[in-house]
């Protein structure tokens, strides 16, 4: 799932909130710096999530004439390929 900027900030101080208020840390935090850490977690796993669809996208050249001729669909084989990378490299997305 693809979140922006301010979606991904409202999501950390959403958990950070959370954890603070039900006491999950075993040490002292600001909320301000667990949120900041959530953040950079998101935004991690945003750039992996990224990268994955790149080297997707380069396998896929190897189906372009099957792709423009209508013998196979784009979004299905960008699916298929996707969930076997994720599955093969053992990746939570």
């Amino acid at each position: 799932m693809k979140l922006n900027s301010e979606e991904m900030r409202g999501l950390s101080d959403f958990l950070s909130k959370m954890i603070v208020d039900k006491n999950l840390l075993l040490k002292q935090a600001k909320r301000e710096d667990i949120s900041l850490a959530i953040y950079a977690i998101i935004a991690e796993d945003m750039k992996l999530e990224d990268r994955l669809n790149e080297e997707v996208k380069d396998i896929m050249e190897r189906y372009d004439s099957e792709l423009k001729s209508g013998k196979l669909d784009y979004n299905k084989l960008f699916n298929m390929i996707k969930q076997q990378l994720i599955k093969e490299r053992k990746l939570i997305i």
